[in-house]
């Protein structure tokens, strides 16, 4: 008998069996009832999670925008992140960047992302002072 149909008719037929004296049958009944109950209840909750995860993962990646390189999350006008392209759309992970001088890594998978804002300067006064230098005036002339 299928289970859902032993739900709808059980309770009538433990009544049934209760009004004929069949008492131990019916207390059998009632226990696979309350067996079956506890199954739906936590198949139940089971799927709710589901739902709810689903939900969550479909409310993120409408968050998400993609700046050509990586990743970042804009919740309420606010930005978050960057996150690693690589990791996102290969594994479906995020993971936060961390930012050096003149670009930002990615921890787990190692990709570099460059910060295309800091190219174009230099990442101290060494290498300010290098590039200065790089075509001395002669000490002695010709």
């Amino acid at each position: 008998m299928d289970q859902r149909l032993m739900t709808a008719t059980g309770f009538k037929r433990v009544l049934d069996l209760v009004n004929v004296g069949r008492l131990a049958e019916a207390e059998r009944l009632l226990k696979d009832l309350q067996d079956e109950y506890v199954a739906l209840y936590s198949e139940n909750e089971q799927l709710r999670e589901q739902i709810s995860e689903v939900t969550d993962v479909l409310d993120l990646s409408e968050a998400m925008e993609y700046d050509g390189q990586k990743y970042w999350i804009n919740e309420h006008g606010e930005k978050r992140g960057p996150y690693c392209q690589h990791c996102y759309d290969r594994e479906a992970v995020l993971v936060r960047l961390q930012r050096n001088r003149r670009h930002w890594q990615c921890c787990s998978c190692n990709n570099i992302y460059l910060d295309p804002q800091l190219q174009d300067q230099p990442a101290d006064r060494k290498s300010a002072a290098v590039n200065m230098f790089r075509n001395p005036i002669p000490l002695f002339g010709k």
